[in-house]
Parts: structure tokens; C-alpha cells; sequence
């Protein structure tokens, strides 16, 4: 929901033809905010399944749009409903600050009082386990379960900076929790990734670049850009036309596969099904250097394969496409649209494009903090 308001301001911000009016954008992200304070103060009267924010502070894995008002999920055996995310909880925090400071510098006080109410009662630290200096995942009813976040270039470094930026970390505990991630090297056809990521997986090196002005630091130079390099060397070694491999949605109508390239953490191989790329984590290397290679891929997609991409509808480009040339499915295009993936993709061009999420983002003081602290001169 983050992801989806800062998708209206930046298609406000873009000033093209088809880019809603300020009203527009007003009336929608008005209303978000209502519904997301409904939820986390409980003052909704419609809760068939308790209630929709944990302890009046953090929101829920799902909420149900078909319900009137919308609501979280029931607490049925296996659902997820009732998951606490930490790093969706973080993405969503994140998002905030960018409207919060956007409404506050173009006189729109009433959305940044809005923004500001949730993310006042939006405690990361639920999620901190002080002996560790670690965050977890958050899990079922519990935002403390799930396991304890280790990578440090698993996008999930968002929630700690989110944290220090809204003042719930110290300085010192900002810094052991960073120190307490795993940040190892790892190697492919002589590219070398300082910190790589557990799977690979191309999201998890770009996405909190969206926000933490990265790309420019020590990070993006050893990191990101070793990151996106590598990724283009293994799907040409692979004999794929195109890269951007990363977690999607499988083709036809397949579930959620874990998706990445070397090099990675972990051992064991990098794709559940060699040669499944999707279009949104290579529109995320918009943001770095590698912005021409990122264009040119998905160039590369859209004519290849025509039927990675909706024309007619303008919906866009499908969730993925299996670019393995001997699997019996090449060729083939994931069924779905997820609304995700196209925030992502949108955002990593109106960014590229407007820098409207880094300009809003440290426009706020702590964030700037936060930033020195993380990636120091």
C-alpha cells in the first residue's frame, strides 16, 4: 500500500499526459491514509477476525479488498493473514516518510498529519531482539518469530535504517545491528559482489536502493553494480537472451519460486527453474549505472517475446517468462500481473526519471543521520 501511494505521486510527478490530477492524488492517498489509521487504531468497527493492526502499532501480512471495509484475514489453519512482516512493515514506514515530507514541503498539511499519526505508532522494535542486535522476519501473531533477519544484502537492511530514521534505534544500536549481518564476498567469472546476498536474488541488492541513497556509496560501487555486472555475465553463461532474475511468479498459472544468480551465500543452486526471469527486478538497475543495460533487457523482452507484455490492456509486462531455450515451457509467460512488481517497475522509472523518493526521503533530517551513520564518508 507504501508502494501504491508514492506510485500516484509519481505518475503526479512525472507531468505527462496520462498523469492524474493533484486531486486525484489527493482524494486517493486521502483515503489510503484513513484506512491504514482504521486499521492501526482500531476505531473500525468491522473486525470479524480481531483486530486488523497488531497492538494498535504494526499491520498484517493480507488484508481482504472484498470485504466492505476491507479487513485482515481470518485466522484459518496454514493462512498467512495473521503474519506479522517486518519488512513489509518497513516498506510501508519507509513510504510514509516519503509522503509525510512530499505533502509537508508542498503545503499539503492535511496528508502529512495523516502520514505522520501512523508512522508515530508504527514501532519497528517489535521486531528487535536486543542480545542480538537483529531483527526477525515476524510470524504468526508473533513479530519476534519467523527466524532472525542475517544477510545484510537481503533487502531486509531497510527496516534497520527505517528504524534509526524514526529514532527507535541509538546510534550504537544502529551500528551493532548492522555489524550483526553476514556481509561475505563471493566471486563469479572473476566479478567480484563484496556483500552478496543469500539466493541472488537481484531485488534484494536494488530495492532499498529505491529509498537509502546507495548507489553512490562504497556499497553501490563494490555491491550493486558488481551485483547487476554478474547477473548479465551468468544469463549470458546460461545462454538466456535477457536477465533479471530474481523471486517471481511462475509461468502459466505456478505459484511463488525463489529466483537468483551466482554469486550467492548459500551453496545450493540459485534458480528453482533455470532460466525464469521477470521484468521488474532488471527495471530496478534504472536507479544505478547500468541504467542503458537495464533499458536495452527490457527492450530485449518486450520484442523477443512479445507475449511477456500486454499491449492491449496496458497492463504492462507479465510477473515473468521462461527464457530457458530446451525447458518445454520457453517461451511461456507467468498468467499474473502482480500489482508489486509493477510498483517496483513504475517507481524504479519515475525515480530515474524525477529522484522525487530520494529528494522526499532526505528531506527528513533523521534519514540523513541515518545515512552518514550507514555508509560514512
Amino acid at each position: 500500500m507504501g508502494l501504491y501511494m508514492l506510485s500516484w505521486l509519481g505518475a503526479y510527478e512525472m507531468h505527462r499526459p496520462w498523469s492524474p490530477s493533484w486531486t486525484q492524488v489527493e482524494a486517493e492517498l486521502s483515503s489510503i491514509l484513513d484506512q491504514l489509521r482504521a486499521w492501526q487504531s482500531d476505531t473500525q468497527t468491522d473486525r470479524p477476525h480481531g483486530p486488523n493492526a497488531y497492538k494498535q502499532s504494526v499491520f498484517y501480512q493480507w488484508y481482504w479488498i472484498s470485504w466492505n471495509p476491507p479487513v485482515v484475514g481470518a485466522d484459518a489453519p496454514n493462512s498467512t493473514n495473521h503474519t506479522i512482516p517486518s519488512l513489509d512493515n518497513a516498506w510501508l514506514a519507509a513510504s510514509l516518510i516519503v509522503l509525510r515530507e512530499y505533502s509537508q514541503a508542498n503545503g499539503h498539511s492535511a496528508l502529512a498529519q495523516k502520514a505522520d499519526a501512523i508512522l508515530k505508532d508504527m514501532d519497528m522494535m517489535l521486531f528487535y531482539h536486543p542480545d542480538t542486535y537483529r531483527f526477525s522476519w515476524g510470524a504468526h501473531e508473533d513479530p519476534q518469530g519467523g527466524g532472525a533477519i542475517e544477510f545484510f544484502s537481503d533487502e531486509t537492511r531497510i527496516i534497520n535504517f527505517v528504524a534509526r530514521s524514526l529514532g527507535q534505534l541509538s546510534p550504537g544500536e544502529f551500528r551493532q545491528s548492522l555489524a550483526a549481518l553476514v556481509q561475505k564476498s563471493g566471486t563469479y567469472k572473476g566479478i567480484t559482489v563484496a556483500k552478496v546476498a543469500s539466493d541472488g536474488s537481484l531485488f534484494t541488492y536494488l530495492a532499498p536502493a529505491l529509498f537509502i541513497r546507495e548507489v553512490d556509496t562504497n556499497y553501490g560501487t563494490t555491491t550493486i553494480s558488481p551485483a547487476i555486472h554478474a547477473q548479465i555475465a551468468y544469463a549470458q553463461d546460461k545462454g538466456y537472451p535477457a536477465w533479471g532474475l530474481s523471486d517471481c511468479f511462475g509461468v502459466g498459472a505456478d505459484g511463488y519460486v525463489q529466483q537468483g544468480a551466482l554469486p550467492t551465500a548459500n551453496p545450493s543452486t540459485p534458480e528453482t527453474r533455470p532460466g525464469l526471469v521477470t521484468p521488474h527486478a532488471s527495471a530496478l538497475a534504472l536507479i544505478s549505472p547500468l541504467a542503458a543495460e537495464a533499458i536495452t533487457n527490457l527492450q530485449t523482452l518486450k520484442d523477443t517475446f512479445p507475449n511477456s507484455y500486454d499491449s492491449t490492456d496496458g497492463f504492462g509486462f507479465y510477473d515473468s517468462i521462461m527464457l530457458k531455450r530446451d525447458d518445454p515451457q520457453h517461451g511461456v509467460a507467468s498468467e499474473r500481473f502482480s500489482a508489486l512488481a509493477q510498483e517496483w517497475l513504475f517507481l524504479a522509472i519515475a525515480n530515474a526519471k524525477t529522484r522525487f523518493i530520494h529528494s522526499y526521503f532526505y528531506r527528513n533530517v533523521a534519514v540523513q543521520q541515518a545515512h552518514e551513520e550507514m555508509y560514512p564518508n
